[in-house]
């Protein structure tokens, strides 16, 4: 995942809850529960709570993520 925001790991934290959105902002899947994250050069590598296999993912190749917005700091 290649981060959109300044300080991706203040957002990509155990625990919080992330969607999928497409670009007009929809929202595709989730919430998604990070179970595991770490940074990898200019990217990160996160696991999902209950995702067990990449292939439940793939479908949303080229999508964006986004925080939950009961999560959101305004």
């Amino acid at each position: 995942m290649f981060p959109l925001v300044e300080h991706p790991g203040t957002v990509f934290t155990p625990k919080a809850r992330l969607l999928v959105v497409n670009a007009e902002r929809q929202v595709v899947a989730g919430p998604l529960i990070v179970a595991r994250r770490r940074a990898y050069h200019r990217e990160w590598l996160l696991s999902f709570v209950g995702v067990t296999s990449r292939a439940v993912v793939e479908p949303w190749r080229d999508h964006f993520v986004a925080v939950d917005e009961a999560d959101a700091d305004d």
